[in-house]
């Protein structure tokens, strides 16, 4: 088994939200609670440290209580943001995850576990598609991502794909993996918020 106290939950907050005319995408109100608010909520059983990766705006990521690393080349993308992460995680297992899923499965260990123990990595895959930043790792494992950054890689789908790493299904739950790309993400987002806080969803 693989216990929460010995993994760190690294969540990506660097990307610069293009889609959404600049806005960073993890401190975006959803009508009461900021999308990393949300998302730290529901890490905060699964992991004992938590580390926010950011590019801009440190003090407001600084002021949620969290080790931050920032990521001073955020124009090479996430693997960036992970490989220099990497180098403040003292725990056996990494859990990474992008700063634009509020909504993660409360779960999520549990269920990539088993595939995580036998291979060293677990990646979700929802309604056929996988998702690249959603790893569960352990060290070995981290340790490769970083020498495939090093050596000239540019996207973690390339490392996944290079390893054969097999998605763990869970398209039964894909709602919480809606990521914050577009107004109408963030649409669908409020509205899942609000009914999450009266209760409903």
């Amino acid at each position: 088994m693989i216990d929460s106290s010995n993994i760190t939950a690294i969540i990506l907050c660097g990307g610069q939200g293009a889609r959404l005319n600049g806005l960073d995408k993890p401190l975006i109100d959803l009508g009461g609670k900021r999308v990393i608010e949300c998302l730290l909520g529901r890490l905060e059983s699964q992991a004992d440290t938590l580390i926010l990766s950011c590019s801009r705006n440190v003090a407001l990521y600084e002021a949620l209580g969290h080790q931050v690393v920032v990521d001073d080349t955020p124009h090479r993308g996430p693997l960036a943001g992970l490989h220099e992460a990497f180098n403040h995680v003292d725990s056996e297992w990494g859990l990474t995850l992008p700063g634009d899923v509020p909504f993660v499965p409360r779960s999520l260990v549990v269920r990539l576990q088993r595939d995580a123990e036998l291979s060293g990595i677990a990646v979700p895959s929802v309604d056929g598609y996988r998702q690249n930043l959603c790893l569960l790792l352990n060290r070995p494992r981290m340790l490769e991502l970083s020498e495939f950054y090093a050596g000239g890689g540019i996207a973690v789908k390339h490392w996944l794909d290079r390893i054969g790493a097999r998605p763990t299904d869970l398209s039964d739950c894909a709602e919480d993996f809606l990521n914050i790309n577009t107004d109408e993400d963030l649409t669908k987002a409020t509205a899942r918020f609000q009914l999450d806080i009266r209760g409903i969803a």
